[in-house]
């Protein structure tokens, strides 16, 4: 698989994943997006999560700072948390004013104890979270195969493990340098893949 079918692949597993409860953060941390908008801006374009109205962009919420803070790390705001969730902004915000009686939690409590447990934690009590069962990566120490393949008139690279990751460069260098790329977004679907199993499986 080359780097487009791998980016195909990712995408469509983003959705998959979306479409099985996975939130927006899960998936985003179970595939290790350097940024959330990745995975938020491909649910939104696809039709998933509901676009921002212009007029709320500017929009602020009174939330716990913990809370925000947590966000802001992420590079999310609040509104934008909401429309992942499909939860109304300001009905979560006053939802999260109140604690949980007996258990009975709304669906922005639950939102928070999904994407954020220390914080939920934190603001709410409780027992405090356990440690999730982390999805898998492939080997941090793959084989690499270079070949020349006159055919294609380039240089064939290949993961000897995952021998269906395979990218062709001009030189060597060029081959190599693709190959690392497709390597990685392999590390991201196969992650993905096993997030989704450990979610279908609770």
């Amino acid at each position: 698989m080359h780097i487009d079918d791998l980016e195909e692949l990712l995408n469509s597993r983003i959705i998959a994943a979306y479409s099985t409860g996975m939130s927006v953060v899960e998936i985003h941390r179970a595939v290790g997006m350097s940024r959330i908008e990745y995975v938020h801006g491909l649910l939104r374009e696809t039709g998933y999560i509901q676009a921002m109205a212009r007029s709320d962009y500017r929009r602020t919420y009174d939330i716990d700072y913990r809370l925000g803070e947590a966000l802001r790390k992420l590079g999310y705001s609040f509104g934008r948390w909401c429309l992942g969730w499909k939860l109304d902004p300001a009905s979560a915000a006053a939802d999260l004013k109140t604690t949980p009686d007996d258990g009975e939690q709304s669906p922005a409590h639950e939102a928070v104890r999904r994407d954020f447990p220390w914080v939920y934690y934190k603001i709410f009590g409780g027992e405090p979270p356990k440690k999730k069962q982390r999805a898998g990566t492939p080997s941090l120490h793959p084989s690499v195969t270079l070949t020349w393949d006159g055919s294609r008139d380039g240089y064939v690279a290949k993961i000897a493990e995952y021998p269906t990751v395979e990218e062709l460069g001009v030189d060597w260098e060029h081959a190599v340098e693709r190959l690392r790329t497709a390597y990685r977004l392999f590390g991201k679907i196969t992650r993905l893949n096993e997030a989704i199993t450990i979610k279908t499986a609770e």
